[in-house]
This record gives structure tokens, sequence and C-alpha cells, in this order.
């Protein structure tokens, strides 16, 4: 049995399903965490550069609020990524080969030529957002200056996310994260070099995470075009049709506009705790990354999960897709539990880590909403599960519903209550995040309920 029919069989028909699932996920595992520390890398030597307490705290602000906005950008790649995996691996489990190459194809070209028209509007919309999130004096020069070097990223982090949804969405999950080491590790020097060494700052940081993203791209386009080991595309399939583009919409609208809706809701909320000050926003930042690394298993499995789901629907066995998901729910909440035990007693220490000692105030704002959101990472983690159920069965609308739910109808108007109607300050964050986490989970499982593991990809669609 070649490596394509293996892969095939562990998606289709392997009995040892967690065990699978947990092989497959490694790799995946092992990229999250690696890019978790990718997003780390910046923070750990703008915190300790040879300058003033205050541009610290500004340069890391200006790094902190700049995540919600490069994600609000970056939900157009997000939404691609999931309709590759969703496209891809139902006709994969459909045998139809030849549907799955164009669609992989068509989605490469829209990815590339849509990441230069993101690179446009957030480069030049800058200034603007920079005011619009209340960043003033020293942090809305660093943030400009740092997020218009992310900026030219796009075209080749949407064209990469493509690639590794196409490979996710045939059961290759090892590929991809050669190539992330591969940057993370060029990121990791250049930063030191840049920032550590010759104290270039905020704009030593923009430029090594920018060109960690360029160095692996002429890797990701052999790896589509002409891989011997994996299915390629072809030069005659780029290009674009409009039957196509209106299928491809059908699935990425849906999880882009989630994506984009999430986004946009987190950067209210870090305008709202920019407006406790640059303390209060760099703790929470901290914090939020603690928790991003305690996620990654989580994430992994909902991306395996994915595959599996798409491809079992695809190939009409809606008992093990529906199975998949359910060991993947279990899994992850095992993961997370263990991850906390560990993690809580810890935060101290990791905080320090990844901050430094030079501003206790940030250390102690970041330890207290560390704890909050540690202890709800269980319920994160199968909200994240739900997520890949209703992306890998095609059902993105209830992707999208949910995230709007959670954000605009429960956590933003929990985070304002607490601020204009009760004393508790700050902290009024951390509850307002426990209660959302708390409650989307029963709107998570009214739609689970609803969901018919169903094929959601056309029968016919033009290829030419």
């Amino acid at each position: 049995m070649d490596k394509i029919e293996k892969r095939k069989y562990n998606l289709l028909e392997n009995p040892k399903l967690i065990r699978v699932m947990i092989i497959m996920s490694l790799p995946l595992f092992f990229s999250n965490l690696l890019k978790s520390f990718h997003d780390i890398v910046d923070s750990f030597f703008i915190a300790r550069m040879d300058t003033s307490v205050e541009i610290m705290q500004s340069s890391l602000a200006a790094i902190n609020i700049h995540w919600s906005i490069y994600n609000l950008f970056n939900a157009f790649g997000i939404g691609l990524a999931v309709a590759a995996v969703g496209i891809v691996s139902q006709y994969v489990g459909a045998k139809r080969e030849k549907e799955a190459t164009v669609y992989s194809a068509k989605l490469v070209s829209f990815s590339f030529v849509l990441g230069f028209i993101v690179t446009g509007l957030l480069y030049f919309s800058a200034p603007l957002i920079a005011r619009l999130m209340g960043a003033e004096s020293h942090t809305y020069t660093l943030f400009v200056t740092y997020i218009r070097f992310r900026s030219f990223e796009f075209p080749f982090y949407f064209v990469f996310a493509i690639y590794q949804s196409i490979r996710q969405a045939r059961g290759d999950t090892i590929s991809p994260v050669l190539l992330s080491v591969g940057s993370i590790v060029w990121n990791l020097l250049l930063t030191w070099l840049l920032v550590g060494y010759m104290n270039l700052g905020i704009t030593g940081a923009g430029i090594s995470t920018l060109t960690a993203q360029i160095i692996i791209f002429p890797f990701v386009l052999y790896g589509l075009f002409f891989s011997r080991k994996h299915p390629r595309i072809y030069v005659k399939d780029l290009g674009f049709n409009k039957d196509i583009i209106k299928e491809i919409s059908r699935f990425a609208l849906p999880s882009a506009f989630s994506s984009m809706i999430s986004s946009l809701g987190f950067a209210v909320i870090q305008s709202i705790i920019l407006s406790y000050g640059e303390v209060v926003s760099s703790g929470f930042s901290t914090g939020n990354r603690i928790s991003s690394i305690l996620l990654n298993p989580a994430m992994a499995i909902g991306s395996v999960q994915a595959a599996f789901v798409g491809q079992n629907i695809g190939h009409g066995n809606k008992d093990r897709a529906k199975q998949s998901y359910k060991s993947a729910r279990n899994i992850s909440v095992l993961f997370m539990l263990v991850g906390i035990a560990f993690a809580i007693p810890l935060a101290p220490q990791i905080i320090e880590l990844i901050i430094g000692n030079k501003s206790p105030e940030i250390n102690q704002v970041a330890n207290e909403y560390t704890i909050w959101i540690l202890a709800t990472q269980p319920l994160m983690a199968m909200y994240n599960n739900y997520m890949s159920l209703f992306n890998g069965s095609g059902n993105n609308k209830y992707a999208l519903i949910m995230s709007m739910i959670r954000l605009w109808i429960l956590r933003i108007p929990l985070v304002l209550i607490f601020k204009y109607l009760t004393p508790v300050g700050y902290s009024g964050i951390w509850y307002a995040m426990a209660l959302s986490n708390f409650v989307i989970m029963l709107v998570g499982y009214y739609f689970y309920k609803k969901v018919s593991f169903e094929k959601k990809v056309r029968d016919i669609v033009s290829t030419t």
C-alpha cells in the first residue's frame, strides 16, 4: 500500500480511529506549537531591548493590538483554507480526483491575487486603524510601522495556507510542518540579530517576520506543482472559472465572514482593554498567548477532525464521520485538562519567560488573567471541535452564527456591562471571557444536533 492509499485507508477505514487521529495530529500540534512560539518571538526580544520602560511598554502594546487587526484581514485566507479542506476532502472521499485537483489549482490562484489586495488595504489603512484602536504617541507610530511590514506577508501566507489545507484534506500533516519549522527558525535567528543584537526594535521584528514567510514560498510552489510524493496541481488549471468561484465562495464566505466577525470583535475588545492602559493591554495579550499555546493540541485535533469528517461524508460513511467528531472532542478535552493541571502552577514563570521582569505591573495583570482563561480551556477545546465539525461537514453557516453570538451577543456586551455598570475594574474582562465561553457551549450543542452529515459538494460542477 503506497502512502496515498494508506492515508485514504486511515481516514476512511482504519478501525483504530483515536490512535490514527492522535498520530496524524502530532505534526500539526508541533506546527501549531512552533507557530505560537513564532508569535511570541517578537514580544520576547522586544521586552528585553536596551531601551526605556516607556518605549518597551509602547512596543509591546503595538505588537499586542496588531493581532486582532492582522487576524481581521487574515479572515479572507482563513475562509479559503477552510473551503480547501471542506471541498478537497469531500471530493477525495468521493474518489473524484479531477475535481479535487482542479479546485486546488483555482484556490491557489484565488489566494495569491486576494493576498495582494489585502496587502494594499491594510498598508494604506494602517494610520486610520491605529487611531480607531485608540493608539497614541509612541504606540501609534510603532503600530503603524509594524503592521505595514506584516501586511506584505499576505500573498505568501495565503498560498501557504491553501497548500497546508490541501495536504491536510488528503491526510498529509507532515509536509507543511517541515516548512513551518524552517520559517520559525529563520524568524528566531533574524529577530535575535535585528532586535536582540542590533536593537532595531519594531522595525527589526517586522522585517524578520516578513522574510520568514517569504523564504519558504519557493518550497511551497515546488510542493504544489512538482511533488512526486503527492498529487500535484497543473499550470493549465490555474486562473479563474465563474462556476468554481461560486462553489468556493459557497464554502469560503461563511468561514471568512465568521473569522472576520470574530477578529473585528476582538479588535473592539482590544480597544476597550487599551482604554485601561498599556499595562492591562500587554497583560491581557500575554495571557492569551499562554492560552494559545495550551490550546494547540485541540487545534491540531480539530484540523485532523475536519479532514476525517469531510472525507467520510464524501465517502457516504456518516457513522464514521460522526464518530470522528466525538473522538476528537474527547481527546481534546482530556489534553486540556492535563495541560491546565501543569500550566496553572507554572503560570508566573511562563509569563516572566515571555515578557521578562522589566514591568512588574504587566506581569501582575498577566498572572491574574492567565488563571481565569486557563480555567476555561476545556470549553475552548469543545468550541474548536464544534467549529471544525461545522467546517468539515460543509455547515459553515453554523460556525458563522456561533462566532457572532460568542463575541457580539455575549462577550462584547458583557465586557461593556462590567466596565460601565460594575466597580470591578479591568477584572470584568476576565469575567466576561469566562461567562461567554460557558454559554456558547449550549449554542454549539444546539447546532450540532442539526448537522445531517450529508455530502455538501455538488455532484456536477464545470471544471474547465
